[in-house]
């Protein structure tokens, strides 16, 4: 009796029991405790063994300099005479780069051959690397290994790097004359060059995938996550071994604050990323898709999926738009573009997404208390309110915001219409997939395919057929009501409902062929994903360690065999998604870091959630006795961790003020210049012109202030502004251009 109230009083809000096993299976013996340990060594070696290499040859002949990196070859007429040192510069990255040998031999003789350093020691600079592409800029750099030497004639040198390199790593030949080899690889860019000594690029050339390496690093990356785990999971269970037990909770002791901590972590939420898309991006778009998204936005609050093409529509080159059949095209579907324009609608498009961000913490929160309880979905809602990418998506005018909500309501709604039978929310759950379908496409149908898994299984195992199969009726139905408009939007656009705008761009966006490179963008993807998805001890540390680090927690309940057909769907939902975006060249990361996988964070926010859960749970007896010393030092760990990321996430945030070059400076010399009737050319190709008048622009030709881009002294601009002032846009300056240029 006392057992059975025990598994009773156990019980989470959704009615099961959590799976422990007792402490004798784990913890209580010597030998296993001392087995975690060892595994984590043997993961961490077998993820160095795996893990990226770049093998660098050079070659001079007397008359050309010939470079092989990763297998891609470049040359140049250099003709080296001689060398008198070689000196390797390095920038600091999320991955830092080392060495492993450096050898330098000419005619025969063995002139250098030296190990170099694991991890070299690069001079800090102003910022400690984000994996951003532009933020890093201001990461350390300077010269990290030099060895004077004479060398004369031609020679040979080979060298074989570590770590993924966000900007240059040049190998450097002093000597007559003086050459500089430089290659990036494992993260945005992969691409090598021959500079001269003022550096002046000579040749360059973009490297190609190297398969087994890319795929390599991308499993070192989740080896080392595991032996991490493995590490934690040792000395949780020696915790256990020497704690002392305590009552397992009655259910007159059930916390029952956290549904109102999570409203307080959402309202939270709004207000971090309504700050970042107001204060920090001055409510501005901020990448070319998030401007076409604004525009598409104009079109539908005037009742059109596309704009009508302007007399001076030449000048109109906004990105991703086309011109054809006498419309004004965007590239994108029309399902995010329809959020911005309720946004709007009553002027503030730059709020739909923080408001997103607030229900997308209150969804984090419902669905951990489906899988297990109120805990677990208050610390997903907390790993989610301190993620710097998702502040930042939520910030944003990218489609992501709305992708990531949409999927996750999808995941609670499909949980809870499971578990009690629901027609409504099952019908719910498809309808959430069938609008994300008409925002992420390729994601929604990467999604679906977990979700129709589990449902197919219901409907084969379940004694209750009918239920199941009412369920599975009632998932399709939503999710084809919902995505209906957009196959018709489609046909109304590309004349093929299954044809979306992207096809616009007339040319192939997925195809095996993309394979190899989708590969290589999954490594460079999950480390981004590492560095940006929790932002724990940001400039405190950062390397291997603390990417593992981010994955850890998600990987232990599968570690400990306590993995559930719940986390196995979650796990199902990544994967799912990754492999989709192997049919892709893309990789998104231009914008905030890998939000072409945002919509899967949820599922590790709740995994790391779990994680944490199962850690605090060792040595539980689900009989007798919960463990004091493992929860405390679980919650202890949650805490500190997640408050390393609070202290630094207000400046890491406001680092994005002016990202991509975009800022409201235009705005503002409009403002103070008010001109009333005006004409402002951008220089060509400058979307970020684009950008910065997003919010003022009005493409008829009778608005009183038009924006084109071209050249100034074309005399077809003075016709084209009429009765209106002519302003130039350039350097971050408004300048008016006087009668006489024409």
């Amino acid at each position: 009796m006392a057992a059975a109230a025990s598994v009773h009083a156990a019980r989470d809000r959704a009615g099961r029991v959590p799976r422990l096993r007792p402490l004798a299976s784990s913890a209580g013996r010597p030998w296993r405790r001392l087995g975690w340990p060892l595994a984590a060594i043997l993961l961490w070696l077998a993820a160095g063994a795996l893990d990226r290499t770049t093998e660098l040859e050079v070659f001079s002949d007397g008359g050309r300099i010939h470079l092989r990196v990763a297998g891609s070859t470049l040359s140049a007429g250099v003709a080296v005479s001689s060398l008198s040192a070689v000196e390797i510069r390095a920038a600091d990255s999320i991955d830092p780069p080392g060495g492993r040998r450096i050898r330098i031999s000419s005619e025969g003789r063995q002139i250098l051959d030296e190990r170099l350093p694991r991890r070299f020691e690069i001079p800090p600079g102003d910022l400690v690397p984000l994996g951003d592409w532009e933020l890093d800029e201001l990461g350390g750099e300077g010269v990290v290994w030099r060895r004077q030497l004479v060398v004369r004639g031609p020679f040979t040198l080979r060298a074989d790097f570590r770590g993924r390199t966000l900007r240059d790593l040049s190998l450097v030949l002093r000597g007559e004359p003086t050459t500089s080899i430089v290659f990036r690889r494992g993260l945005i860019n992969n691409d090598c060059s021959i500079l001269d000594a003022s550096g002046v690029t000579l040749a360059v050339t973009s490297t190609d995938p190297t398969p087994p390496v890319d795929a390599g690093a991308a499993i070192a990356l989740v080896l080392r996550a595991a032996a991490v785990a493995s590490l934690l999971i040792g000395i949780f269970a020696l915790l256990a071994s020497g704690s002392p037990p305590r009552p397992l909770p009655t259910a007159s002791r059930r916390w029952r604050a956290p549904p109102w901590i999570a409203f307080g972590l959402a309202l939270t939420a709004v207000a971090i990323s309504a700050w970042v898309a107001g204060g920090v991006l001055e409510a501005l778009p901020h990448q070319p898709d998030s401007v076409v998204y604004l525009l598409q936005a104009r079109w539908l609050l005037d009742g059109a999926l596309w704009g009508e093409v302007s007399p001076f529509q030449d000048h109109l080159s906004l990105p991703y738009t086309y011109v054809e059949a006498g419309r004004w095209l965007a590239h994108y579907p029309v399902g995010w573009p329809l959020f911005l324009a309720a946004g709007l609608a009553v002027g503030i498009p730059w709020l739909v997404a923080p408001l997103l961000g607030g229900l997308f913490i209150v969804l984090l929160y419902l669905t951990g208390r489906e899988l297990d309880g109120p805990e677990l979905g208050l610390g997903a809602a907390t790993l989610g309110l301190i993620s710097p990418m998702a502040r930042l998506i939520f910030g944003s005018m990218l489609s992501h915001a709305a992708g990531a909500t949409l999927v996750l309501a999808a995941l609670w709604l499909t949980l809870a219409a499971r578990r009690r039978s629901s027609r409504p929310a099952a019908a719910a759950a498809g309808a959430a997939l069938g609008v994300a379908f008409g925002i992420r496409p390729l994601t929604a149908l990467a999604i679906a395919v977990p979700f129709a898994a589990v449902l197919l299984f219901d409907l084969l195992t379940s004694r209750k057929h009918r239920d199941a199969g009412r369920r599975l009726l009632a998932v399709l139905a939503g999710g084809l009501a919902t995505a209906a408009p957009t196959l018709i939007a489609n046909h109304l656009i590309t004349g093929q409902a299954l044809a979306f705008p992207y096809t616009l761009a007339q040319r192939s966006m997925y195809l095996l062929d993309n394979l190899w490179f989708g590969l290589r963008n999954l490594d460079a993807l999950l480390a981004s994903t590492c560095a940006a998805i929790s932002g724990w001890g940001w400039d405190l540390v950062h390397g291997p360690l603390v990417l593992a680090l981010a994955l850890a927690f998600a990987c232990v309940p599968f570690l400990l065999r306590r993995a559930r057909p719940t986390d196995w769907l979650l796990l199902a939902m990544v994967v799912s998604v990754l492999i989709a975006h192997l049919g892709t060249r893309g990789h998104g990361l231009h914008g905030f870091g890998p939000r072409y996988y945002f919509e899967i964070f949820a599922c590790l926010y709740l995994l790391t959630a779990r994680g944490f859960q199962e850690l605090a749970r060792m040595g539980a007896d689900p009989d007798h006795a919960r463990k004091r010393t493992p929860a405390a030092a679980a919650l202890a760990l949650f805490l500190v961790l997640n408050l390393t990321a609070v202290a630094v996430l207000p400046r890491r945030l406001a680092l994005y003020h002016g990202y991509n070059g975009v800022d409201g400076s235009l705005e503002r010399q409009v403002a103070a210049a008010n001109p009333g009737r005006a004409l402002v050319l951008f220089a060509t190709d400058d979307w970020q012109g684009w950008a910065m008048a997003a919010r003022m622009m009005e493409t008829g030709p009778d608005a009183d202030l038009l924006f084109a881009e071209g050249d100034p002294d074309d005399p077809a601009f003075r016709q084209l502004a009429g009765d209106r002032e002519l302003y130039l846009w350039h350097d971050g300056r408004l300048v008016q251009v006087e009668d006489e240029k024409f």
